[in-house]
């Protein structure tokens, strides 16, 4: 009988096959390195265009899900999830190469850490660069901060000096490792969200539900950065989906607050 997969990896794929199937190429020889037996889903958000090109360049053995419309990020990540059989899940875009050190130390964490409940490691670009990709989560100084002040406030400044495995707050949807009790306690991600902030929510309800996010300087993968979002703060959802979030999870009288502070300031940024 074979046996159950230790890690599930969810990757969603959109109009790029050629990138998803380098970051799986990269997600099997790291866990040949590690010795992990790991089962690989793609759900391909962009089947009618890509799902040809996506089956000839996998091997045989990745799931594949091909969805005939966009599904968007927390919705495709769940079709993943519910087929998963991994003690572990990873969400890991499909512009993040992992190693085999990466994995063998994300998978050791959470096995010697109970209290963890997610794990990430420090993310590079191609040249090393350091990649801010943990924060706190979102508060009405920072929307304030943000998008009155013109400045970064939720962000980890100090992030790029530490030496040792930290509790944040949240860490970035582009690798997120994730102790299956944690999905049988929270459940899955949040479907309101169709793309973007959907990974902060899922850090508030880990943080609600008393497990801890670490985010880990001691070993590092590359992340493209961007790779399938590419206009940031210009993308619309983004500042809807900030105000979902306080409505959600704060109320609705903050979730009406974070609204004003964020429409005064998109309305400052087109005077200015």
């Amino acid at each position: 009988m074979e046996k159950k997969p230790e890690l599930s990896v969810i990757i969603l794929n959109y109009k790029n096959p050629e990138l998803t199937a380098k970051c799986v190429n990269h997600l099997i020889e790291a866990s040949n390195g590690a010795n992990i037996r790991t089962e690989t889903i793609i759900v391909d958000n962009s089947a009618p265009e890509t799902a040809s090109t996506l089956r000839n360049l996998l091997p045989g053995e990745v799931v594949i899900i091909e969805n005939e419309r966009n599904q968007g990020f927390s919705k495709a990540n769940n079709q993943g999830i519910s087929i998963s059989q991994g003690e572990y899940v990873l969400l890991l875009n499909n512009d993040a190469f992992i190693n085999a050190e990466v994995l063998k130390t994300g998978i050791s964490f959470l096995r010697e850490n109970p209290d963890c409940g997610m794990w990430a490691p420090k993310l590079v670009g191609e040249d090393g660069t350091f990649q801010m990709t943990c924060a706190r989560l979102p508060s009405l100084k920072g929307l304030i901060v943000e998008y009155l002040l013109f400045r970064s406030y939720d962000r980890y400044s100090e992030s790029e000096s530490w030496t040792e495995p930290q509790v944040v707050e949240a860490v970035i949807g582009a690798f997120m490792l994730i102790s299956r009790r944690v999905v049988e306690v929270i459940g899955m991600l949040d479907e309101d969200f169709f793309f973007t902030v959907e990974d902060i929510d899922y850090c508030f309800r880990v943080n609600e539900a008393n497990f801890k996010i670490y985010y880990d300087p001691t070993v590092s993968m590359i992340h493209l950065v961007s790779a399938s979002q590419k206009e940031g703060i210009e993308y619309p959802k983004l500042h809807s989906n900030r105000i979902l979030y306080f409505k959600k999870n704060k109320g609705l009288f903050l979730g009406l607050i974070s609204g004003i502070i964020i429409n005064m300031g998109l309305f400052l940024r087109k005077i200015l």
